[in-house]
């Protein structure tokens, strides 16, 4: 499906096993995230959003699953992009917004923290750009971005 032979990962169609590596993954970078505050509701959020969603992981064989997306088809949103912290900057996100990309046949919407900086930063050199924004920087609204 798309592979990156240099860094030795793949990705590929999620599988239930998939689950807790995943939700390990989403856990993690939550923690990045102090102006959220409780996991919970970003938790059933995930949960609720897994049904009509089309997912892809990102694999390597030593390390395992390193980085996962969500996308809801009919609306081309990605609901969620997380990658380990140890994967970033490796091209594992580029890879998943790739396959999405793809999949949906048209450009992706997603919505970003305004106080995620580090994301912000990542989308807009990939070439998204902001479509609206709900809140003021530094703030904990959103933005909502799409795709080149």
């Amino acid at each position: 499906m798309y592979a990156h032979d240099g860094a030795g990962w793949h990705i590929r169609e999620f599988e239930t096993h998939d689950g807790s590596a995943c939700m390990s993954i989403f856990m993690a970078c939550l923690r990045e995230f102090p102006w959220r505050g409780s996991p919970r509701p970003y938790v059933a959020r995930l949960i609720r959003s897994l049904p009509g969603s089309r997912i892809w992981v990102a694999e390597e064989p030593s390390a395992g699953i390193i980085g996962f997306v969500t996308l809801q088809p009919a609306s081309a949103y990605v609901d969620h992009l997380f990658v380990d912290e140890d994967w970033r900057f490796c091209g594992v996100g580029r890879g998943l917004l790739h396959v999405a990309r793809e999949s949906a046949g048209r450009p992706l919407t997603l919505d970003v923290d305004t106080k995620n900086t580090g994301a912000r930063k990542a989308y807009k050199s990939l070439g998204w750009h902001v479509a609206a924004s709900a809140g003021e920087p530094g703030t904990a609204g959103h933005i909502r971005l799409v795709s080149p």
